[in-house]
């Protein structure tokens, strides 16, 4: 087990946030100060073992902080606040969102288009920016709800997780958002993706851990929620597979083999194909129902990892499960009409 150090410490008056960093170097943690409503942003530039504190002149709640390039840094906060450094995070200039309802988060797929958002019940927030910050344009939300945490995979693609787990997704780089298959959560929750197809979602209450993970683009969401009695607030992965959680009680957690899948929930089950026997040794088949033509057969671990994948005969096809060994598996179908899950159990 990895030894967790505590590398800074400030007054009990000081709540952080969020952390981020743009290299091993440079950190970059932001908050608020209880009692005075200040804004907080504490900066390390030897990977955290010195900090600097900057009480700033802005007072609002600092929610987040986002790395464009190691000189553009961008905060969001309370009162629709957004702040701006083109120095590293040394100093700061407050940008015009043209909202005073809080932001929650911010996101940035290169230095002149970014999207932030939050608001609160029933009053969602989504912005944004082509300019580099300088002014920040509203966009319809599809959704009512208070919207929490933004992602994007690349300039175009891009995810919102929102109060009581909805989710929003864009395809044409933030412009119109459309409902994604949400998941059922509560508390602050997180997005973030790996890849184009692999995603995490954080949250839970102050006594229950909740983890949702998606393979296939945020079509189905897999619950690897692990035994803790601790709520996320945060979600970090430096790599494919190694990843970090924050959450209350200063409790940090670590996988580095992308989670672990420990039950499948908000997956919808169809009948449109016949896959027998299953239990199962070894061989599978796959009949179609209806008039359809199997196009591809995905078969993952409990990991998320593809282990299995094939195009099939147009009608009926075979998978061979004999090498895996004895455990539960994934099994995604998809025809030309639709697509389902399926559990395999392999004895």
């Amino acid at each position: 087990m990895e030894e967790i150090q505590t590398c800074y410490e400030a007054d009990n008056s000081i709540f952080f946030e969020d952390i981020t960093s743009i290299n091993k170097m440079v950190i970059i943690a932001v908050g608020s100060k209880s009692g005075t409503g200040r804004s907080i942003i504490c900066k390390s530039i030897d990977g955290g073992k010195n900090w600097e504190m900057q009480t700033g002149p802005f007072y609002s709640y600092l929610n987040d902080v986002f790395f464009v390039t190691e000189s553009i840094v961008f905060c969001a906060g309370s009162q629709g606040t957004i702040l701006k450094s083109t120095d590293g995070g040394n100093n700061w200039q407050k940008m015009n969102s043209g909202t005073g309802l809080t932001l929650q988060s911010i996101f940035f797929v290169n230095d002149t288009i970014g999207v932030a958002v939050g608001g609160f019940p029933s009053s969602p927030v989504i912005l944004k920016t082509i300019d580099g910050g300088l002014s920040w344009n509203p966009v319809t939300s599809p959704s009512n709800n208070y919207l929490q945490s933004v992602f994007f995979i690349n300039q175009e693609t891009g995810y919102i997780v929102g109060w009581g787990g909805e989710i929003l997704k864009t395809k044409d780089g933030g412009e119109t958002w459309e409902n994604q298959n949400s998941v059922s959560m509560s508390g602050n929750m997180e997005i973030t993706f790996t890849n184009e197809n692999t995603g995490y979602i954080v949250g839970g209450s102050m006594n229950q851990s909740l983890i949702q993970k998606t393979i296939d683009g945020g079509e189905t969401w897999l619950d690897i929620s692990p035994n803790i009695s601790k709520g996320f607030l945060g979600v970090s992965f430096p790599s494919l597979n190694v990843g970090y959680v924050v959450g209350s009680a200063g409790t940090v957690v670590k996988t580095e083999t992308g989670g672990t899948i420990t039950s499948i929930n908000n997956i919808v089950f169809t009948n449109e194909f016949d896959v027998f026997p299953n239990p199962t040794t070894g061989i599978v088949n796959i009949k179609v129902q209806n008039t359809e033509l199997l196009t591809k057969v995905r078969v993952f671990d409990l990991s998320g990892r593809v282990i299995i994948e094939s195009e099939p005969s147009p009608i009926n096809t075979i998978v061979d499960l004999s090498n895996l060994e004895t455990n539960i598996y994934i099994m995604e179908i998809i025809s030309d009409k639709n697509r389902e899950i399926k559990k395999i159990l392999k004895h």
